[in-house]
């Protein structure tokens, strides 16, 4: 009994001692995450800012300083070529991947060729057709030799994302029958329409892992999902504001802000950029096709 009592204390004592130790742990392992939560949202906040700062530089101040008329400006080579190499392959490929992985990992010969052949694919994608693919391809290799599930590759089953899939797909065809006038099918004209979304245009390639992957998943590491997703919504929505483009084009800003408000919470609901992009690829065969 006595040595039962004896051994008891000590447990005891070595138990009371280890818990301020213990608790100390507890506490720095706390302060860790909170400041890699802090670091995440801050990154996200600066990189759209200096995407949003550059877009409206592209957009605004370099076609007034030339003397461009917008609509000229829109359609000359200076500002697609800027809008691929500097928005679509720096901004929304190269510095999410360098605060993601690290210059160490990224300045790798076995990340770093993919990566600029991903940036030169996007950044003459309006002059050599489905040369955006090569972001896809290049993504696909680095995510398989380096993970970028940190970039929005993952999958918490396939059964969600599918359904994903279909809830985008559907909504965005489902503005096609909302229309007047009688429907038309031309499964050619849909099978053409979500081949180009998926393969050719970069908004629905390196956009999206930029806006889901990297802005989205950084913000809700502080921010509620409610607030995330009509925060992404807004974001989308001034970048696409400062295009000129789309405001003699008749752009329903409203109807974009609701959109990329619903793919958010989409996103925030999988965590997946890759049923995000099939849904937009399914929403445009059936409003190509109908």
């Amino acid at each position: 009994m006595v040595v039962c009592d004896c051994l008891f204390e000590r447990v005891a004592a070595r138990f009371l001692r280890d818990t301020p130790e213990l608790q100390s742990r507890l506490t720095q392992s706390q302060s860790v995450r909170e400041g890699k939560s802090n670091e995440a949202w801050r990154q996200a906040i600066e990189v759209w800012i200096l995407f949003f700062v550059l877009l409206v530089i592209i957009n605004g101040t370099v076609p007034f300083i030339l003397g461009y008329d917008m609509h000229a400006w829109t359609a000359s080579p200076m500002k697609v070529l800027l809008v691929g190499f500097v928005i679509y392959g720096g901004v929304s490929l190269v510095v999410p991947l360098l605060l993601i992985k690290g210059l160490n990992v990224v300045r790798k010969p076995a990340f770093l060729v993919p990566l600029i052949i991903a940036v030169v694919g996007v950044g003459v994608w309006n002059y050599l057709p489905y040369s955006a693919s090569l972001a896809l391809v290049s993504l696909a290799y680095l995510h398989r030799r380096f993970n970028l599930s940190e970039y929005g590759i993952k999958s918490k089953g396939w059964k969600g994302d599918v359904t994903a899939i279909l809830i985008l797909g559907l909504v965005e065809g489902l503005v096609v029958f909302l229309q007047p006038g009688p429907l038309s099918i031309s499964l050619g004209s849909g099978v053409t329409a979500g081949v180009y979304r998926l393969f050719a245009n970069p908004a629905s390639t390196v956009e999206y892992f930029f806006y889901f992957g990297f802005v989205t998943e950084r913000l809700s590491t502080k921010t509620s999902r409610f607030l995330t997703a009509p925060l992404i919504g807004a974001m989308y929505t001034m970048h696409e504001v400062s295009n000129p483009e789309y405001w003699y084009n008749g752009t329903s800003f409203g109807i974009e802000f609701v959109g990329m408000t619903l793919i958010a919470i989409l996103y925030l609901w999988r965590r997946n950029v890759i049923p995000i992009w099939l849904g937009d690829g399914l929403g445009k065969f059936l409003s190509g096709a109908f």
